[in-house]
Parts: structure tokens; sequence; C-alpha cells
């Protein structure tokens, strides 16, 4: 940074030498030979300053630059699959978590599921799924009467899973 200021000096230093020269030696209009000296200081002065702060730019990174870079990538677990699996542990100890949060994702897959193979609506759909099925994905389906009660084994949640991915296929 040094190095940037004092780069100018040995010119300020030749245009003031000029100028004393021709005040010295050329009989010229000293208010003139003053405002010209002036300009060429300013001049100067101002080729430093955009000097200094273009060095100053490139040692730090700008809030613009670092939003442009691009952020690495995550290669992590997506949150649907972590939102799925915290769903269906919270569903396993707790009947209302089942009813509520995994019960919902359920029934919109069985009915994807139960369109795409049949062509039906899924509160029509009782005769083509199991009777175990049904019971969790049917439309009228209450909420549970203790909802702190335990949820569902997980055996039965892989089952139902099971029988929508065949139903799928």
């Amino acid at each position: 940074m040094k190095r940037v200021l004092l780069r100018w000096v040995p010119l300020a230093t030749l245009a003031t030498v000029a100028v004393g020269l021709v005040l010295m030696l050329v009989p010229i209009d000293r208010e003139l030979v003053l405002r010209i000296y002036a300009l060429v200081v300013g001049g100067l002065a101002i080729a430093t300053l955009s000097a200094a702060t273009a060095f100053a730019a490139r040692r730090t990174k700008s809030a613009f630059a670092a939003a442009l870079r691009n952020r690495p990538v995550r290669h992590g677990r997506p949150e649907e699959l972590e939102r799925l699996e915290r769903q269906v542990a919270l569903s396993v100890e707790n009947a209302a978590d089942f009813h509520f949060r995994l019960r919902p994702t359920l029934v919109a897959a069985a009915d994807a599921a139960v369109w795409r193979r049949y062509g039906l609506e899924l509160d029509r759909a009782q005769g083509v799924l199991s009777p175990e099925l049904w019971a969790i994905v049917e439309p009228e389906c209450e909420p549970p009467p203790d909802r702190r009660a335990p949820g569902p084994p997980l055996a039965d949640i892989e089952a139902a899973v099971d029988e929508i991915e065949r139903i799928r296929a």
C-alpha cells in the first residue's frame, strides 16, 4: 500500500520543480502557472486515491462478490427423508403423532398409488386394499381416543408402506 501511495511522489516533485523553473525563468502570468500546477497536483492526488482504493478493494472480498460465489453442494441426506424418519419415530411412540403427522403422508401415497393402478379415488378403494392398510388410510378414520398411547409398531408401518409400494408397481 505504501508503494502505491509513494509512486506519485516523483511526478509531484517533477511538477513542483518545473513550476519553480517556469516562474523564475519565463516572464509569464504567475496566477495561470499556479492554477495549472494546482490542477496537476490535484490530478495526481486523485490518481493516488484511486490507485489506493483499487489496491484495497483487491485485498478484501466484497459482500456482492461473496454472494455470487457458488455455495458448496450439501451431500447429505435429503431433508424430506429426514423429516419422514422423524415422523416415523414419533409415530411409533405416540398415537396422536401417528394420526396427525405420519398418517396424512401414508394417505397421500396410498391415494396416488390406487389412482395410478386402478383409476379409483381412495374413498372407493376399500375392496382393493388390505383391511390393515384400509384401517390406516380410511378417509373417515377417527383420531385415537387416547392420544398419548403408543402408536402402531414399526412392523405395521413397514407393512403398510410395502403394500402401498406393491400397489404402485
